[in-house]
């Protein structure tokens, strides 16, 4: 079963405030995408239903930017909030595949900033990159199995 993007996301940003750790709206999106990247690599399918855009600074899940854009480039100090102002989380226990994803992805890059990632994900063999260099508008899963950057 996919998660909500919203939900995976809260799971990193839970890791970002117990660590005392600033995530950027631009730097969770980068976060975002290689924990897809390695769940992808691992399973040979996304774990969330949403895709990722090419953007002019890297992949971007449209609901994420719009949801946290209010913070600019400044640390994101709250959670992603459903339409009925519930804070829904993942239960890692319950996807021990996801859950390993997701701290492999955050001991990884956790002290990079979000610009340092949009680098990262605009190097040669990325599948940001190579979707960009093809005019494609989405990265495919095959492009993310590929993705040579994480």
């Amino acid at each position: 079963m996919k998660a909500s993007v919203q939900s995976l996301c809260n799971n990193i940003l839970s890791r970002a405030h117990k660590e005392k750790i600033n995530v950027t709206p631009m730097k969770l999106q980068k976060l975002l995408y290689y924990v897809c990247v390695k769940y992808v690599k691992e399973t040979g399918i996304s774990p969330i239903h949403e895709k990722f855009e090419v953007w002019k600074y890297g992949p971007v899940v449209p609901s994420v930017y719009f949801e946290f854009k209010p913070f600019g480039s400044l640390p994101i100090k709250g959670f992603s909030y459903n339409a009925k102002k519930k804070s829904m989380m993942i239960d890692e226990n319950a996807n021990p595949m996801l859950k390993l994803c997701i701290n492999y992805v955050w001991e990884k890059f956790k002290t990079y900033d979000g610009v340092d990632l949009a680098k990262r994900t605009h190097q040669e063999g990325s599948g940001w990159r190579t979707a960009y260099l093809s005019g494609k508008e989405i990265i495919s899963t095959e492009e993310m199995k590929n993705d040579e950057t994480l």
